[in-house]
């Protein structure tokens, strides 16, 4: 037993020092870049004051905004689903029992009743998680990695040794952003080097400054890195799509398959995550619309355009929509099994 418990904890120790590892890898890399930059160019190499000290100012600016974003990703963790969420005893024990698809509807229907849900499975059944037991919100997930359901989920992601996910999806973002801004500010700087030392002569840097040759390559590596990173991550936001919706598209009680489900328009898409206020859109502080359980839909925005008047008179709400579709959805099981 003794032999047992010790390697299980050792299995975890090095678990927990593989998990850890790309966040080392970026501390390495700021260390390194700190010294090339501050150090290497700035004071050996830079002689004014003034170029010197704009130099130093606008690095340690993107520096602090790049660590102040990086560990809003890493430190806020994951939001706890509210209980009304939470599938009771007896309906986990029926649906344990697998009283086929009919049965599973008519429980899982019966116990988001009174939730608003838009998607489901591809059998049109309501999402339900078999480990945390709760019907499932609108994009959440269950990452095994964080061993709970995440509000809209995007990824589980090494680098910020984290889930992203609603509360620092816009921290995620930033993250990538300052990083991509953070390693071109690097590499145009070590350009600026290159013209003081031998005004771009490559023969003559590759002779007399092998290692700083190989800097170079590393920093555009780092470069290309972030900006496919980035690229990939803004196309996504532009879109209103986690990588996880990305790669599988969602179903939905009102259209079926839709990966433009929640796509809201482009300039919309991008308020919904970074706020009404344009002023914070830079920062990272927490300013995303919504509470992570429910978004507004694609065909919400058709429902917008009516004034208030019409809205309250006759137009149909989000709830009264998903309930007549889910009753749909009952009465299309039922003449399946009849």
């Amino acid at each position: 037993m003794c032999l047992i418990r010790e390697n299980s904890a050792e299995r975890k120790s090095a678990c927990c020092v593989v998990r850890w590892l790309p966040f080392f890898l970026i501390l390495a890399m700021l260390v390194w870049s700190y010294h090339v930059l501050v150090y290497q160019i700035c004071i050996q190499k830079v002689e004014g004051y003034v170029t010197m000290g704009l130099l130093m100012i606008f690095y340690h600016l993107l520096l602090f905004m790049f660590l102040w974003s990086w560990f809003q990703c890493i430190c806020v963790s994951p939001v706890k689903i509210p209980e009304q969420w939470k599938i009771s005893t007896e309906d986990v024990d029926r649906l344990k029992r697998n009283e086929g698809v009919e049965g599973a509807a008519r429980i899982l229907s019966n116990a988001s009743r009174n939730l608003p849900i838009a998607t489901c499975t591809n059998e049109g059944l309501v999402r339900y998680c078999k480990t945390c037991w709760i019907i499932k919100p609108d994009r959440a997930h269950h990452c095994r990695s964080c061993h709970r359901c995440v509000l809209k989920m995007d990824h589980h992601c090494p680098w910020v040794v984290n889930c992203v996910h609603f509360h620092n999806f816009k921290y995620f973002i930033l993250f990538l952003f300052y990083a991509e801004v953070y390693c071109l500010y690097i590499l145009c700087v070590m350009f600026y080097e290159m013209y003081l030392i031998c005004g771009y002569d490559i023969t003559y840097l590759k002779q007399e400054h092998s290692w700083n040759l190989l800097q170079y390559v590393v920093c555009l590596i780092f470069n290309i890195f972030t900006l496919v990173m980035s690229t990939v991550s803004v196309f996504n936001v532009s879109r209103n799509r986690t990588t996880m919706e990305s790669t599988y598209s969602p179903y939905f009680f009102v259209g079926g398959k839709n990966n433009h489900g929640f796509n809201l328009g482009c300039f919309a898409n991008f308020r919904d995550l970074l706020g009404d206020k344009w002023y914070l859109w830079i920062v990272p502080i927490f300013s995303s619309r919504g509470d992570g359980l429910t978004f507004p839909l694609a065909f919400d925005r058709l429902i917008e355009v009516r004034t208030a008047d019409q809205r309250k008179d006759d137009g149909p709400t989000r709830a009264q929509i998903v309930k007549g579709n889910m009753t749909k959805l009952l009465g299309l099981h039922h003449a399946t099994f009849d």
